[in-house]
């Protein structure tokens, strides 16, 4: 996930979690939950719109 999207989660204290992930051309498409302390998730999509070269990490 992007260092934006992160900082936007610890700034709204929320959590997403990413079911299923998708690139398109110059776009990602996350879809998931997204938790907020203390009730209940609800189903999330983001869409990113993506510029240059696209640098996909895995963290092991």
């Amino acid at each position: 996930m992007s260092v934006v999207i992160e900082q936007m989660l610890k700034n709204y204290h929320v959590d997403f979690e990413i079911l299923t992930e998708g690139y398109f051309g110059y776009s990602t498409t996350y879809t998931g939950w997204l938790w907020e302390k203390g009730k209940e998730p609800v189903s999330a999509i983001l869409y990113i719109w993506n510029s240059g070269d696209m640098v996909y990490r895995i963290d092991c």
